[in-house]
Formats: C-alpha cells, structure tokens, sequence
C-alpha cells in the first residue's frame, strides 16, 4: 500500500494516538507489574487495554470513514482527543523519569492552579520535552504500520470493499478473501468474549487502577476526588478493651485525668486560672468551654463520649500517653537545679528536606556505603581521600548533635576557614535525638506538628488553612504570656518567683518573626504562618524589591522559589539587635530551602564530586547535587549560630534544629522524591535542642516532632525562665499536647497501650505511615484503591529495602507472619483498625468536611 506524501497528516495523528496511549498504559502496567503474581498478570494482561483499543479503533473511523462536515468536525475532535493524550502521555513520561514514581493528575492540577506551583511543574520540562520528542519521533516511524494494520483489521473484520481509493487518495489493499474475514471475525468475537469475561471476573482491586487509561483518567480526576477506602460511620476507637474503666486516671496536679468514654469527662473540664479572661487566638476551646458546659445537657455525645466538635480533650484521647509524671533525665535534671540554663530567647529553624543520616553523614550509613561503592575499589587510599572530602561535607552538624562522623582519621572536628567556631565547653551543648520521625512528608504540614503540636490533616494538600488548629502554637502560647504579663501589670500584682535569678527576663514580652529566603505564597503558607500566630514574616517578596531595607542588584535566585539563605542574613541580624535594643525576649524562625529540589547553589559556589565520576556520574547526578546542598545549608547554620555568640545571646537562647521530611533518592528507593512515597529515607530527621548550657546527652525515642512543643515548655518552666504565672499555664498546656516531652524518659508503652506514631505522605490524602515506639513495625495504610499496603521491619531491614506488600490486608498478614511471626501478623491488624480510626478523628478535629 502506498500512502501519498500529502495524506501522511491523518495517519500520523493515528499513530500518535496509538503511541501515547499504549506507551502511557505500558508504564503505568510497568510500575506495579511486580506487585502482582506473574501468572495473574499475564492472565489479565488483554483487559487493560480495552479502552486503548475502543479509544484508537473510533479515532481511526473519524479521520477515514466520514466526507464533508461529519469529516471535518470528525477530524477536530480526534486531534484535540490525541494532542491532549500526548500531552498527558509525555507529562506522566517525563514525571516517571525524574522520580520514578506515577504522575496524579488531581494532585497535579491542584499545583497548576498556585503561581508558585507552576514554577515546580517547569522544573521538569527537560524530562517533558524529551519525552515527548520520543513519542513523536516513534509515531513518525509507526505511522504507516499502524494505518495498515488497523485499516486491514477493521477491512476484514466489516468486509469492506477497499480496492477504490478513498476520498483522501490513500490506496488501501485489495479486498481480502472471504475465508480470511471470517476467520478475522471469529478470532476477533473470541478475543473479544474471553477478554469480556476476564474483565467481569477479574478482582476489582488493584486491576481497576491499573485499566486507568488517559485522557479518561484525567477527566476523571477534574471532575471527583479519588474514592476513597474504609468509609463506615463508625467512630469509636478499635482497641476498646485498652480504655476500659479499670484503666482510667484520676486528675492531680496539672495532669487532668484519664478517662475515655466516660460519660460526664467533657463537664469536668474546669477553667485553668489564666484562661479565665479574653485569650489571643489559638484559645478558641479554652473560650468555648464555658459556653458548651451550659449547653452540655443538649450536646449528643459519642459512643466515646466526645462532642462532635473539633476540640481536642487530653482526658478524651484514646492514644494519649504523657511522661510529664516521669523525673527529668537526670543530668538535664542537674543541670536546671538552681536555675543556671537561662532560656530568653527561642529559636526553632526547620530544615528543609533535611535526612536525618546526613545531620551529619556518617560512616557505615546507607549513603555512606553507597558513595563508596560508586568508586568500586577496596584500595584503602582512595577511599580515605573520598572520606576526608566527605568529612568536611556536615562538620557544624556534627557539632550541634555532639555525634562525631568517623570520616576523618582526625576525630577533632574542625572548622572551615571564617566558619563557626563553637566555644562550648566539652560535654555540653543540648539534647541530641534519636530516632525521630516526621509527621508529614509535606513541609507545611509538618510545620504544623513542628510549631502547634498538633496531627496533620490527612488531605491533600494543606486544607488546615482553611480550618482552625486545635491546639494552640508555640508563638500563640508567647503572646499569651505577653497578655498575662500586661494583665497582671494592670492588676499591681507581682508574677516573679522568688530567688530564682532570672527575674530580669521575666518581665519582658515576647515578640515572634519568621524568616526565609524564598516565596511565602507557595501552598499558601503566608496565610498558614499568620493563622499560628507569628507577629512579623519575611519572605522572599519582601527582600527583592528595590524598597526594601537590603535589596541588592546582584541578587542571584538559584531556584523557582527564590535565594540562597544568605539573603536573609541582615534580616536576622537585624531583628536580634532589635530585640536585644528593646528588650524584648525573641521566638525566632527560619525555614531553610536550598535542599530543596532542583538543589541549585549560588554561581560562585564550589561544588565537590562526592560520587566516582568514571561513567557512574549521571547516575548519582541528583544526590551530589542534593549533598552540596547539604553542605552549603550546614555552613549556612554555622553563621547562624555565630550571630549569637556575637551579639551574646548564645548562652541564653535554646535552637531548636528540626528537618521539615527528608529526602529519597534511587540510591535509597525505586521511588525518589516524596510524592506518594512512603520510603523510610522520607521520614527520618534530626532533631536537636540546642544550648551551650545544657548537658550534651544522645538520647533516642521512636516519636515524631509533635514532641517539640511540650519540650520547649518543659525547659522554659524548669529553668526557670517564665515566672509565676507563665509557669502556671505552661505546666497546664503541656498536659494538653498529644507529644511526650523529650526531656524525660519517653514512654514506649502504658497499661498495654502503645505510643503510636502516624506520617501522611505527600500530597497527604492517598496514603499515610503508622508506627509505633513499642515495636521497630511500620505499616503503609493507603487510602484509596490505588496504593498497596508496605509493611517494614526497622529492625532487620532499617533502610527498606525489602518491604513486603500486599493490595489487601489480608495478602499482606500472610506474608508477614510466615516472615516476621504472629506478633507483627498481630500489630498489622491493629495498627489497620487504629490508622483507620485516626484518619477520622483528625478529620473530626479540623472539623474538615
């Protein structure tokens, strides 16, 4: 058959359409063809591209088999069908070549919609562009064959008489003979009926996903969200006989008791002291109470005797398990005695993407090893030349933590020329932790548990600023110190506690900044920083403009979201001798961004080759790029930590360094990024509380960063900084918090309770983490049909990488049993009922609908 040169157009469109779809499908079939038995696989192969076959067999009908208007709009609307199919095809390409993982297209126009979002999406276009000239090239190639066979398929299958040429001069081939079109027709009705009958048996979960087909796939996600899985009225916590009556605690003290599903608990919650004026926000619940105690003989009450309200209740909480009636350690302990830790200022900087095996990189670590194995070499010369590169890669992280490398045969670590040079004495330094988890793998919401002790909300994206939190943030608890203070002022009543020794700080009032170099309109967290409650924030919209106070010419963005850190260093400066000049007492924030995806550095910047360059460099390309970065934000920190010692505040602020999630790679996991990515290498981050005063103490719990909270309240009022009535409230808030505070031994366990850890996973409504301090298990629940269940063992496999799954609960038990043993078969099944149980209540507390 001869196709001639002016007719190549509508074939071509064909082929295109063909190409996209089958090559869209065959990477989405890809991605989960090893969750599944090869037998199964191969048995339903034929009914995952029913509507492929559908979509291409009409598109072929409306370029060839109509004339006049019914060709022309036929015409029309293939080409839209196929341009967006292409489209759609070189994006889902393109997203799988950067990260391995499978593009979402409710979640992808979510990010569309947001300016600063965009900027994201165009950092893939390389990998878009290069997809899509390999779908047009193969289509070009195909075009031909592809018109041939469907034309000689859809021939013999209708009998058509195709000996004349059609109306767009293409010569199709002489007419089959008639014994070759029947049995066309009868291979066909076989295929057809034994695939129709495949597609009726076949189990819904997971091979309904796996039939997704675009553009009916992204049609889909515009117009609903994903169903979701494990929708059933029932509220009531699974683990019943664990909050028994025989259990329940009575209140003392500022613990206020223990009772869940007692039936008159919500009355008995009495009005703290400080809390019986106007509070700022934050206090809504503390404002609400009276109200809803004179209304509380109207108000139903669940099977767990909660309202149906979003007010979080301590004595109410089914999971709560607090250590504030457990000792201080005890050199943390010997260190406040007498009020010698003098605690004025507070600093918190979350890191971004910050892994906590890099805070700092040591020896023998995952990442450790396999930058060694890059240079494929026993030679002891070699690798101790790449070790002492990799020891000046996190030398001020190493001195924040108090944990040594072991890169460098020179255990002393040392600082780069005009680095920080930290003068605490030996043995001091702060509480470096072990072992802690994020609470979401998206910065804002983990923001959220870093600031306001409070669970995340297990949608997508950040719907919490559009709720109220339910529980007040750290900066929301300063200003209500502040109120306390003027409030007593004008009642001539003195709050100080005698013979302290820091009356001097106790009389000042707090103010709160927040600090970054990039844009503060990303996700909207301008609006989330101003709902927890922080004074004043600098974004990168305040600092590249020409009016503003340290705007420069030569100002050098090195992402889509804005400039490298040191952009902000006269803001921080400034605002600490503005705090110091008015005497003021400082909670100060910074959210480092470097780390973050492309991973760019300023121009100028020296960066290292950490991995071999012998061919293996593209490989490792995104990872060197990543640890440069690391590198550039842990000086960055360093210079930080010397505008303290300058201005002489040092040994009276406590920085606290907390990671935000971290960062996944292919030399962790198959999936990079943190998009729907559960892999451990997400989640792990440090966590340091930091002051030259405090004992240095290596301390490990399996908790998450909802702890940092209680614990900087827990030192603000044993050391003595917050005076009488400051101290008060503090006490009576840290009781309301669901975290432990980490300055006391943390409780793994109660009355065979555990203390269960939860994480969402970016975007944060398709699947989420569940652990537990009381076991190294760890559960990937999803929640919708999309997504497997991943069950880890920390213990034998610390950095996953031999996960078991399962598409049901059920597979998934039978593999871990026969694997891990009944116990862990027995914590799944819990940890499901309890993952579940949370995913409402946390909707019940944002009051999300």
């Amino acid at each position: 058959m001869i196709i001639p040169r002016q007719s190549f157009a509508r074939p071509f469109i064909v082929s295109l359409l063909v190409v996209s779809v089958t090559s869209s499908k065959l990477l989405h079939l890809l991605q989960h063809a090893s969750s599944l038995p090869s037998g199964q696989f191969a048995l339903y192969f034929p009914t995952f591209f029913i509507l492929e076959t559908i979509q291409c067999v009409i598109a072929w009908a409306l370029l060839f088999k109509f004339t006049g208007v019914k060709s022309f709009l036929g015409t029309a609307v293939t080409v839209a069908i196929t341009s967006l199919s292409f489209i759609l095809s070189s994006s889902q390409i393109g997203f799988y070549f950067v990260t391995g993982s499978e593009i979402r297209w409710d979640a992808a126009t979510t990010v569309g919609n947001d300016p600063e979002g965009r900027k994201l999406m165009l950092s893939g276009l390389r990998s878009f562009l290069g997809a899509a000239g390999a779908l047009l090239g193969i289509s070009w190639l195909l075009k031909h064959l592809t018109y041939v066979f469907i034309e000689h398929w859809m021939s013999a299958l209708f009998s058509a008489q195709t000996q004349k040429a059609d109306e767009e001069g293409i010569m199709t081939s002489p007419q089959r003979k008639s014994r070759e079109a029947r049995l066309t027709r009868f291979w066909t009705v076989c295929a057809a009926l034994v695939i129709g009958v495949l597609r009726l048996t076949r189990p819904q979960i997971p091979y309904n996903h796996m039939s997704e087909t675009i553009p009916f796939s992204f049609f889909q996600a515009l117009g609903s969200r994903p169903a979701e899985l494990h929708q059933t009225g029932d509220q009531s916590f699974p683990l019943a006989d664990l909050i028994d009556e025989p259990y329940w605690e009575g209140s003392h003290d500022h613990f206020k008791g223990w009772a869940p599903g007692k039936p008159d608990s919500n009355a008995k919650k009495n009005q703290p002291a400080w809390a019986s004026e106007d509070l700022p926000p934050g206090f809504e619940r503390w404002i609400e109470r009276e109200t809803k105690r004179e209304k509380e003989d109207n108000v139903a009450l669940d099977e767990n005797g909660i309202s149906p309200n979003n007010i979080y209740s301590p004595m109410d909480d089914p999971l709560r398990i607090t250590n504030l009636d457990r000792e201080m350690l005890e050199p943390v302990a010997r260190a406040l005695k007498n009020h010698k830790v003098p605690i004025t200022h507070v600093m918190l900087v979350m890191m971004e993407s910050a892994r906590k095996d890099i805070f700092p990189l040591k020896a023998d670590s995952h990442l450790h090893k396999e930058i060694l194995s890059s240079y494929n070499t026993q030679d002891p010369e070699v690798l101790q030349k790449v070790n002492d590169k990799l020891s000046n890669l996190t030398p001020n992280a190493e001195k924040l933590t108090g944990e040594a490398s072991g890169l460098s045969k020179n255990d002393k670590i040392s600082s780069p020329s005009g680095g920080w040079n930290d003068t605490t004495e030996p043995g001091m330094g702060g509480i470096n932790v072990n072992g802690i988890l994020t609470g979401s793998s998206l910065s804002f919401k983990s923001a959220v548990m870093n600031y306001c002790g409070a669970g995340p909300l297990p949608v997508n994206f950040m719907d919490e600023v559009n709720s109220q939190n339910y529980q007040p943030c750290i900066m929301q608890i300063f200003e209500l110190f502040n109120q306390l203070k003027e409030k007593s002022a004008k009642k001539g009543t003195v709050n100080h506690t005698p013979g302290i020794g820091l009356e001097h700080i106790h009389d000042r009032n707090w103010s709160s900044v927040f600090l970054q170099s990039i844009t503060g309109l990303y996700d909207e967290q301008d609006k989330l920083n101003e709902q927890m409650g922080f004074q004043k924030s600098i974004y990168r919209e305040d600092i590249d403009h020409h009016g503003a106070k340290h705007y420069h010419k030569d100002m050098e963005k090195i992402n889509y979201f804005g400039y490298p850190e040191y952009e902000i260093y006269p803001y921080l400066r400034d605002v600490v001798h503005s705090t110091i000049k008015n005497n003021e007492r400082l909670f100060l924030s910074h959210f480092t961004s470097t780390t973050h995806h492309p991973w760019g550095t300023p121009a100028e910047y020296h960066e290292e080759q950490y991995f071999a360059e012998d061919g293996l460099m593209a490989k490792h390309e995104d990872i060197n790029k990543y640890l440069n970065t690391v590198r550039y934000v842990d000086t960055w920190l360093g210079d930080m930590m010397k505008v303290l010692d300058e201005t002489g505040i040092a040994n009276e602020t406590l920085v606290v360094f907390v990671g935000d999630h971290g960062q996944a790679f292919p030399e962790d996991s198959p999936v990079s990024g943190t998009y729907e990515n559960g892999h451990i290498s997400n989640f792990r981050i440090p966590l340091v509380f930091r002051h030259p005063l405090l004992p240095a103490l290596q301390i490990t719990a399996n908790a998450t960063s909802m702890s940092v909270v209680p614990t900087i309240l827990d030192l603000l009022v044993n050391s003595g900084s917050l005076n009488e009535m400051d101290s008060s409230a503090a006490l009576d808030l840290m009781n309301e918090y669901e975290g432990q505070s980490l300055v006391r031994p943390y409780q793994a366990t109660h009355n065979g309770r555990q203390a269960w850890n939860f994480g969402i996973i970016n975007p944060g409504g398709t699947m989420f983490s569940v652990g537990s301090a009381a076991v190294p298990y760890r559960l990937i629940l999803p929640l919708t049909e999309d997504f497997e269940y991943v069950f880890s063992n920390l213990d034998t496999d610390p950095d996953e990488q031999s996960p078991l799954r399962g598409w049901s609960l059920e597979e998934l038990i039978g593999r871990v049993e026969r694997q891990h043993g009944d116990k862990a078969g027995k914590w799944l099944v819990d940890a499901e009922k309890v993952g579940k149980w949370w995913i409402k209540e946390q909707k019940r507390l944002w009051n999300y609908q």
